[in-house]
C-alpha cells in the first residue's frame, strides 16, 4: 500500500489545535451582570424549595417502606391510571 500526500491529514490535525486555541482567548474576556430578583420571584423559589424539600422527605419514605418490604402497590389505582392514560392518547 502506497500513501502519497501525507500532508493531508496533519493540516487537518493543525487547522483542529488553531480552532481550540482561538476559542480559548476568547472565553478571557469577562463581564459583570446585576441582576435583582422580585419579591414575587424570591416568593416562588422558596414555594419551590419546599416543595423539593417535601418531596425528598416522601421519596425517602417509599424507600424505606421499600427497605422495610411494608410497601403495597395499589393494583386499582394502577389500572384507573392506565385505562386513563390509555383513553386521552387513543385516536
Amino acid at each position: 500500500m502506497r500513501i502519497n500526500d501525507t500532508k493531508v491529514g496533519f493540516y487537518s490535525y493543525q487547522n483542529q489545535s488553531n480552532r481550540s486555541n482561538t476559542n480559548n482567548t476568547t472565553k478571557k474576556t469577562s463581564t459583570s451582570v446585576d441582576v435583582s430578583i422580585s419579591s414575587r420571584g424570591r416568593e416562588i423559589s422558596q414555594a419551590m424549595m419546599s416543595e423539593q424539600a417535601q418531596r425528598q422527605q416522601r421519596i425517602q419514605e417509599l424507600k424505606q417502606q421499600i427497605a422495610d418490604g411494608t410497601y403495597k402497590v395499589d393494583s386499582s389505582k394502577i389500572a384507573e391510571k392506565m385505562t386513563a392514560f390509555w383513553k386521552n392518547t387513543s385516536i
